[in-house]
């Protein structure tokens, strides 16, 4: 490191310059960063439920997960109502059958028009008056500009063709597989012994739907739509009189792994059609309202935080370079680490948001480190010459600063053992980011100090600074005392606290629901209770029940099994279950068994005879455009040999209530038991669908956190024990760490704040952060005993020496989370609540618990070398040994751990 800093020291502008270099280079990477809050980035893909899961939506499809649409009107029984309607359904059809040639058409019609020159949108619109479809798109798109009206300029015409020209690629995909709603859906008829698809809407020889006009055309299509059973709650709903009052729509994706592209695209759609009373819901709009939380609090909320550091900056060094050189380490580590991910594809996470505020508190704190040695150091600098002097002042700090660093690197990497992605890839950038700021702090700081002049501070300056921080000075007098004194005492209440909150342990619940990140008068949770009264709910999961033979699922014995079950879940008894409605292949043959019977309800029921079964298949004529054995309209709810059954069960929040990851695991063992105990021996079961992911997620959280927590102690410790070769310290170090998560999880489960996936990095980040003020501590006392001082003048001197970095990097890192209470975004919010109070644990640890076990366990640190301790000569920094010794990371460690041994510590 001595020599690092002698290089940096002798060429700052190039080094500078360096650093500048790469910071602009990496900043292109931050425009190609994409968020990615979807259950796949929080399970492995190895793992055997998720393995079937996928399986499973290649036979059925993706039926699970839905985007469900409730339209609605004050006047809905109007025709132009429906012509209303019917454009809306226009819209998202075009992203389900792609026309190639119509799209290009329309592309090189838009180029010509635009090429012409500048034009009002009036014009625009209106060569394309026969195509509405296009046009209502170019109106959306233009919006999304930022243009209302007058004249389109050349600008806005580039930016234009840009978006339509996506879309086109973005209908090309088909990422839509089908549009369920009263205008789309066929119906079953029975006339003249022939079982057929009849549309509820009929079609022209356009294929245009011809809407009904007059009160009986209106009449006639709600007697078709309250015809079959199967209708109500799925593509419309009634109010407490059985009107009629919303239609559902339905809009299944194709088995695809981002569906946020074209869940947008809808979005967009809806929100053009203002004149319709439209709710939208499903967990592809979920995501998409995570994605939108997260991106506003970047932007936002990450100049708050850099703000903040900047205060800190300003309160502790009043000096341009005390806030200039610390806020350019913070600023390019934080590019260099979000640029990199952009490059290399990784997408930010719900726990992914955090790393910007991470990197921005750990750069502050690191810049705070080197800079007050710079000042402790400022005589010595001023006596030996600046360039000597900064070298032999930087080049200590940085060792420390370096060994720290590596330290927090090793606990952060723990996590590239984690079996979610989400949580290993934060792991491994938050390790990155950390040698990053190590790396640029030690650069930026002593080359910026080089060039910039060396003065004095006035008189009258050194007593405002000593006043400004007397409290600081009161607040570690009073530790010391208390940790000197009463160190029995400080022990027992930290004992006592300990109690508390291994008893607040077990009542720490795990949660993965991903509404209950969002505030209750959020639009995204009132509107999922209100989709849930209306059609069942917003999402569901899938029972696959295998009748153990081909052709099984046409027997009836086999369809009254599925219907009992269906019964029971949706049983007012079992109202626990939240079950709010089911489909399943049976509902075929009962529409096709009462079709048979003039339509009489009273046949809507399974039939008795194999063979009637049998019969109605065969002389149904539903389209297999895939050729696989299955009706298309089959799919979804039986398998190519008839062997299983799909049955698909929406869940429904009871009186707004989230179901939640307890609810979910309630739901499915009840659900087990009883197939269990009524299914008969040669039927098997098995239960999927995206709420058993987040199920499946939630003992990988904890499974995780688990490793990752005895791990990383287990790390830490050993690197201790080769910093300081004394077990005992090593065991120390663990206590202000351990006694700061556990107080984490405690608070956690006394205030009903559940271990979700952003609150289950906290543990990590403590003991990553936290021991950087155990090692600082632990190296300053050693040294202070090696001077011959007795322990109780060691902890002393040691708390006025060290203590003072300390309290200064935890105020930057306390400040800077706490920015985050600021978020609208639930997740946030508690996650920078809680490591500000696990932040202030880990100094209150450091300062005054760790001081207080050494007091109590007379600890030795004083076999190894140290600097000098006389006042009145400067520090001497020896050489140690050469770079060639660095080969391998372990290595790299003991070598600089040894040299950091041999230089000390002499923070002033």
């Amino acid at each position: 490191m001595n020599r690092y800093i002698r290089f940096v020291l002798n060429h700052p502008i190039a080094m500078l310059v360096g650093c500048l270099i790469i910071t602009v280079i990496l900043s292109a990477g931050i425009t190609k960063l994409r968020f990615d809050t979807s259950i796949a980035t929080f399970l492995p893909k190895s793992d055997a439920s998720y393995k079937y899961y996928d399986r499973v939506k290649k036979v059925y499809g993706d039926v699970d997960t839905f985007v469900i649409l409730s339209v609605s009107h004050a006047h809905l029984w109007r025709h132009d109502t429906f012509k209303k309607i019917d454009q809306l359904l226009v819209d998202l059809e075009a992203y389900q059958d792609f026309d190639n040639k119509l799209e290009s058409r329309r592309m090189e019609r838009l180029s010509a028009v635009l090429a012409k020159g500048r034009i009002s949108g009036e014009a625009l619109f209106a060569e394309f008056e026969n195509d509405p479809s296009f046009q209502r798109l170019l109106r959306r798109k233009l919006s999304l500009l930022g243009w209302h009206n007058g004249v389109i300029g050349s600008r806005t015409a580039g930016n234009l063709k840009e978006k339509v020209a996506a879309a086109a690629e973005l209908k090309s995909s088909e990422m839509i597989d089908d549009i369920i709603s009263p205008f789309t859906i066929r119906d079953i008829s029975g006339e003249n012994d022939m079982l057929q698809e009849v549309r509820l809407i009929e079609t022209d020889d356009a294929g245009s739907r011809i809407l009904p006009e007059g009160r009986a055309a209106f009449d006639n299509f709600i007697s078709r739509l309250k015809r079959n059973p199967v209708f109500e709650k799925g593509i419309y709903a009634t109010d407490g009189q059985g009107n009629i009052t919303d239609f559902g729509f339905i809009i299944r994706f194709q088995d695809i792994s981002d569906s946020d592209p074209i869940a947008r695209e809808i979005l967009e759609i809806v929100e053009s059609h203002d004149e319709l009373d439209i709710i939208v819901q499903g967990e592809p709009i979920v995501y998409i309202w995570m994605n939108n939380y997260m991106q506003r609090d970047l932007s936002r909320l990450v100049p708050l935080v850099m703000l903040v550091a900047v205060i800190i900056f300003f309160i502790n060094f009043r000096s341009l370079r005390g806030v200039v050189l610390p806020f350019l380490t913070l600023g390019m580590s934080t590019i260099w680490i979000l640029g990199l991910m952009g490059y290399l594809g990784v997408n930010i996470t719900t726990v992914g948001v955090s790393i910007p505020v991470l990197m921005i508190a750990v750069g502050s704190s690191y810049g705070i480190h080197i800079l007050n040695q710079y000042y402790a150091d400022f005589d010595l600098i001023s006596r030996e010459g600046k360039r000597t002097g900064l070298h032999h002042s930087m080049s200590h700090i940085a060792v420390t600063v370096l060994l720290t660093g590596l330290t927090t690197f090793v606990a952060f990497m723990t996590l590239a053992t984690h079996q979610l992605a989400a949580i290993r890839d934060w792991g491994i950038f938050c390790a990155l980011g950390i040698i990053f700021a190590v790396i640029i702090s030690a650069t930026i700081i002593p080359a910026g100090l080089e060039l910039m002049p060396h003065r004095l501070l006035g008189r009258n300056k050194k007593r405002e600074k000593e006043k400004r921080f007397g409290f600081i000075e009161s607040a570690i007098g009073l530790m010391a005392k208390v940790s000197i004194t009463h160190y029995g005492k400080v022990l027992a209440v930290v004992f006592l606290l300990i109690i508390a909150s291994v008893f607040g342990l077990f009542r720490l619940n795990v949660e993965t629901e991903l509404l209950q990140y969002f505030k209750k008068n959020d639009q995204i949770r009132t509107t999922a209770s209100t989709i849930g009264d209306k059609f069942g709910g917003r999402w569901g999961f899938m029972i696959l029940i295998d009748s153990g033979e081909a052709d099984g699922v046409k027997s009836p014995e086999f369809l009254k099994t599925i219907e009992d079950f269906r019964v029971w879940l949706e049983a007012e008894a079992n109202s626990d279950l939240c079950i709010g409605r089911t489909d399943a292949f049976s509902d075929f043959i009962k529409t096709m068994h009462m079709a048979m019977h003039n339509d009489d309800p009273a046949y809507f029921k399974v039939p008795a005879s194999k063979w009637d079964i049998m019969d109605y298949l065969e002389i149904f004529s539903g389209t297999d455009a895939n050729s696989d054995g299955r009706v298309d309209r089959f799919e979804a709810y039986v398998d190519p040999f008839f062997q299983t059954c799909n049955v698909i069960a929406r869940l429904n929040q009871k009186n707004g209530k989230l179901i939640g990851s307890a609810g979910l695991k309630h739901i499915f063992n009840r659900v087990s038991i009883h197939l269990d105990d009524t299914l008969p021996e040669k039927y098997s079961y098995r239960i999927t669908g995206h709420p058993k992911m987040l199920i499946k997620s939630v003992d990988y959280i904890v499974g995780g956190q688990l490793q990752s927590l005895f791990l990383t102690f287990g790390v830490i410790a050993v690197v201790v024990l080769l910093l300081l070769r004394n077990f005992r310290a090593a065991l120390l170090s663990l206590i202000p760490m351990s006694v700061a998560v556990i107080i984490n999880f405690g608070i956690m489960g006394w205030s009903g704040i559940r271990l979700d996936i952003a609150t289950s990095i906290i543990a990590a980040i403590t003991i990553g952060i936290g021991v950087d003020d155990t090692i600082h501590f632990l190296n300053t006392f050693r040294c202070y005993r090696k001077w011959g001082e007795d322990v109780d003048t060691a902890i002393q001197k040691t708390l006025q020496v060290a203590g003072k970095a300390i309290i200064f990097t935890s105020m930057a890192l306390i400040c800077g989370f706490s920015v985050l209470v600021l978020s609208p975004f639930k997740p946030l919010v508690l996650f920078g609540l809680l490591m500000a109070v696990t932040m202030v644990a880990t100094t209150l640890g450091a300062l005054v618990v760790l001081p207080a076990a050494i007091k109590l366990t007379r600890v030795k640190l004083i076999g190894q070398t140290c600097p000098q301790a006389a006042s009145s000569r400067p520090l001497v920094i020896k050489e140690t040994q050469p770079a060639t010794r660095f080969a391998g990371i372990w290595v790299s460690l003991i070598s600089l751990i040894r040299q950091q041994i041999k230089e000390g510590i002499n923070e002033k």
